[in-house]
């Protein structure tokens, strides 16, 4: 089976079939299929490589081409991905390939086709082909990506870094893009960390690409690092926003040592990035651990793009809100998002940015989390990175007006609770594009 990234995680678009002979008389309409025991929509069938590239005469390799979508969990009122080879363990909090992702092949009904010179249907019978796909499975997406390891302390994070076609040829230095996942990316399967969050799109040249690539500059370098268990790992296991900390007290990772030493032993190792505009983000934990850098080594980056991001503003002092004031950064999150309250992290604090004087901090705060791989998905709240993905962060708050709010509401405890504040969704209108700013940002500016 082929894997590929979409925004609610990765999906099977396309199984390639090996028979024991030569396959003919074959349309879409002569098999039915089912991965995982979800019965899915056959889009195109055809003779082809071993590889899926299709074959003008018979072939013993017959590929199918699946449609992908979601499906909706009515009593939850959110789309899940139909038929994913990867599954949340509630357990663990992560997400894990499944042992099992069975492939069922049928004819369908009053169909023939040949293998060789047997014809099956009306002379011979046919008998469900099943097959464990997770015994063969392919990623062309991450193929193209260089994966290694970085140990420091007796821990290990994975690596996987994208590079431009041509970059290193280009004649200029290159900036670098870095990603932080969520909780259910942590692991040893670097793979699941791309895939889970469509990190993947960060490389696709139509994509987020396309705002890194100009005349000269062939693209930006993209790393994605992965943690073994999460970035908010107090040292215990437990989360470290659960810590009872003293007001204004920083939440510690387990791993910012390490991150940034991975993070620098990558740049160091590569002498076409562009040291002047290394931006990093992430979602979730990842956008926890994308503040957690930004304030232990901030002067390091050039912008910060935190997503839904879990650093509680009450861990905030007033002194870490002067220490970055003057950072460039660009918050994203969902206001209905269940799982991290905008009202104890991202809105407290980036009113508090505006009025100590921030002058390049940005906010897009999206009503819901709707998607347009499949344009009718609704998922929970917390899935803003969704937006990032597809390029849909193009609307910010006035920043003139959040200053000018600023003496009505009031923080109790790092938590916004006065009412009628101007940072909701509904005054989100003012025209910003996240990634043409992050592309725009230097050290220098």
């Amino acid at each position: 089976m082929v894997v590929q990234g979409y925004e609610w995680g990765p999906a099977v678009p396309r199984v390639i079939v090996e028979f024991n002979d030569k396959v003919s008389g074959f349309t879409k309409n002569t098999f039915k299929i089912k991965t995982g025991g979800v019965e899915r929509e056959i889009i195109n069938a055809y003779s082809s490589n071993k590889k899926g590239k299709q074959k003008e005469n018979p072939s013993k390799h017959v590929t199918f081409d699946l449609k992908v979508s979601t499906v909706h969990i009515d009593f939850l009122g959110v789309n899940f991905g139909d038929a994913s080879p990867l599954a949340y363990n509630n357990d663990s909090m992560k997400n894990e390939w499944a042992t099992t992702f069975e492939l069922e092949l049928d004819l369908a009904e009053n169909e023939t086709f040949k293998i060789g010179n047997i014809e099956f249907g009306k002379k011979n019978d046919w008998t469900t082909y099943k097959k464990n796909l997770m015994e063969n499975y392919i990623i062309p997406e991450t193929d193209e990506w260089e994966k290694d390891t970085f140990t420091l302390n007796g821990k290990t994070l994975q690596r996987a870094a994208y590079a431009p076609e041509d970059a290193l040829t280009d004649g200029v230095k290159n900036p670098l893009l870095i990603w932080l996942h969520g909780i259910g990316e942590g692991g040893n399967d670097i793979d699941i960390a791309l895939l889970g969050n469509e990190v993947t799109a960060l490389s696709r040249k139509d994509g987020i690409q396309k705002y890194f690539i100009n005349e000269k500059q062939k693209g930006a370098y993209v790393l994605a690092l992965q943690t073994p268990t999460m970035w908010m790992d107090a040292g215990d296991g437990s989360f470290n926003s659960e810590i009872d900390y003293k007001e204004g007290e920083r939440q510690r990772s387990l791993y910012e040592v390490e991150l940034f030493a991975a993070i620098k032993d990558y740049v160091d190792n590569n002498d076409d990035i562009d040291t002047s505009r290394i931006y990093v983000g992430g979602c979730s934990n990842g956008g926890y651990m994308t503040m957690d850098l930004m304030f232990e080594y901030g002067d390091y980056f050039a912008a910060f793009y935190p997503i839904c991001e879990a650093y509680m503003n009450k861990n905030i002092s007033d002194e870490m809100i002067e220490q970055v004031k003057d950072y460039n950064i660009w918050f994203l999150q969902a206001e209905n998002d269940g799982t991290v309250d905008p009202l104890t992290t991202t809105i407290p604090s980036f009113y508090r940015l505006i009025n100590a004087g921030a002058e390049n901090v940005h906010f897009t705060l999206k009503e819901n989390a709707v998607g347009s791989d499949d344009p009718s998905a609704v998922y929970f709240g917390h899935y803003a990175w969704v937006y990032a993905f597809n390029d849909d962060v193009k609307n910010e708050f006035d920043n003139s007006k959040v200053l000018e709010d600023f003496e009505n509401i009031t923080i109790e405890g790092g938590v916004l609770t006065s009412e009628d504040n101007y940072v909701t969704n509904a005054n989100c209108s003012k025209d910003g594009n996240m990634w043409s700013w992050l592309a725009s940002q230097s050290k220098a500016n």
